[in-house]
């Protein structure tokens, strides 16, 4: 998989550069991008209730700084990053767990200028029944959902909104859902904004994301989240949420259904 690669290929080139300081940073502390905060996908810690039924859903993982590399005048933020996240409905004295869906990236973060930043990466997703779910669906098929991707976007500070814009597009290259459909786009835009003082280090912030999806014709799945945020040494932001999200499943099991839903969580973006 071309991650392990990747992967592998920064390690070694780490090592070689590692006693020059103004070249490579191992493990850095700084980072150029902020977590897509609304996108049901983002790498995070998370624990949320569904306000419309009795589920859950959770997700652990996160994203680490590897590497500060500077090239040609130029910074490259090197991150590796991978979650997994999962649905629990209630099932009475117990809950059932529905899917265990993988994520796993790495990414390179070059600002180009004070207020921009662009981001490449390669990646891959894969997206299971687990037990419970596998005996409750009885004979219908269980689907073999799996993707491995390229990534572009671009991020934009935008001081009006006291927050930033993303826009960019996931090409998967090698896209299966039980047989090869690759090629397919998925198109990602979204922003946060708001960000006003509360109290302490409390802030108020909105945010949405949209996603149009080339495996359903780019039929969309919408996020919008409001909450309130607080920053930090140890991550990025940790947040108290409601979110609504509307359009099509994420979950790769059910990408061709549609769901309306509401939640109010906890994030950790790391």
């Amino acid at each position: 998989m071309n991650i392990k690669r990747i992967t592998l290929f920064l390690f070694c080139t780490s090592l070689l550069f590692a006693q020059d300081s103004s070249f490579v940073t191992l493990m850095p502390k700084k980072q150029f991008i902020p977590s897509f905060t609304a996108s049901g996908t983002e790498h995070r810690l998370s624990y949320a209730k569904f306000l419309n039924n009795g589920s859950f859903f959770a997700g652990l993982g996160g994203s680490i700084p590897t590497a500060l590399v500077g090239l040609y005048g130029l910074e490259c933020l090197v991150s590796v990053s991978g979650t997994v996240y999962t649905t629990l409905v209630s099932a009475g004295v117990k809950f059932q767990v529905t899917n265990a869906d993988y994520y796993a990236d790495v990414t390179f973060d070059i600002p180009v200028s004070d207020a921009t930043v662009l981001r490449v990466g390669s990646g891959h997703t894969s997206h299971h029944l687990v037990d419970d779910a596998v005996a409750l669906r009885g004979p219908a098929p269980v689907l073999n959902y799996a993707r491995d991707y390229v990534q572009l976007f671009a991020v934009q500070k935008l001081p009006v909104i006291r927050g930033f814009a993303y826009a960019g597009t996931y090409y998967n290259r090698s896209f299966i859902i039980n047989s090869h459909r690759d090629g397919l786009f998925l198109f990602q835009l979204g922003a946060d904004g708001g960000n006003l003082p509360l109290t302490g280090p409390l802030e108020l912030y909105c945010a949405f994301d949209l996603k149009f999806r080339g495996e359903v014709n780019y039929g969309s799945t919408q996020s919008y989240q409001i909450g309130i945020r607080v920053k930090n040494d140890l991550f990025q932001a940790a947040r108290l949420a409601y979110t609504y999200r509307t359009g099509m499943e994420e979950r790769g099991q059910f990408y061709d259904q549609r769901a309306t839903t509401q939640s109010v969580g906890l994030f950790f973006d790391f």
